[in-house]
């Protein structure tokens, strides 16, 4: 009986963390303005926040970048989701996220690596897993990793499978859930949406602008 408690106790605690999630600030302009700008560079910066976008991807570069792409991203009242996979100097460790939210501000991540979920969360991150969809197999194995990570959103990539995969996603264990690559027209950014997703992350700066009608 104990451990049914336990584990039911643990499950509220997800589900709240959700709930909460839902309701911070990032998460909620994608409400309204569901494409998220992926960038690689800090100018993309201001071009974003002409957007309107107040939430941006960082997704390559080093410390140094990330680190002036924080602040001009803090001039316009955006906030940083940081691909901590590919940004060159960060230590894929806990004391790597504690450096991200405590030394640079940065206000989530983005990583395939499930050691950093709970690092990053336990700093106060934003936590989203990227899973890759190449077959019915990396899958498989990404709802597996997933269900053990317990992020607290999850990206799929890329997007554009979703609308033929919705139908054996577990989407209430899952969600919120972004999808991001290959999206390069409105037409795509809709039909993503269509599937539940919150958020179409891409670098085509072109889809910036676009709101929910």
């Amino acid at each position: 009986m104990l451990g049914l408690r336990t584990e039911e106790a643990k499950t509220m605690r997800e589900e709240g963390s959700r709930q909460t999630l839902m309701g911070t600030a990032p998460l909620q302009h994608l409400a309204e303005h569901p494409v998220i700008p992926a960038i690689r560079q800090a100018a993309e910066i201001d071009e974003a926040a002409s957007c309107g976008a107040r939430l941006v991807f960082f997704l390559t570069g080093s410390i140094y970048d990330v680190r002036d792409v924080v602040q001009r991203a803090a001039a316009h009242g955006q906030q940083v989701f940081c691909h901590v996979d590919l940004v060159q100097g960060i230590g894929k460790d806990p004391v790597g996220m504690k450096w991200l939210a405590r030394e640079i501000g940065v206000r989530g991540i983005l990583t395939t690596r499930s050691s950093l979920i709970r690092a990053a969360k336990d700093e106060g991150l934003i936590a989203v897993q990227r899973l890759f969809v190449l077959d019915s197999e990396s899958l498989r194995t990404g709802l597996s990793v997933v269900a053990s990570s317990q992020p607290d959103a999850v990206e799929i990539l890329p997007a554009l499978v979703l609308p033929n995969i919705i139908h054996r996603l577990p989407v209430d264990e899952i969600s919120p859930f972004i999808a991001g690559g290959l999206v390069e027209s409105v037409s795509e950014v809709e039909a993503v949406l269509a599937t539940g997703a919150l958020g179409v992350s891409t670098s085509k700066r072109e889809l910036w602008r676009y709101a929910r009608a």
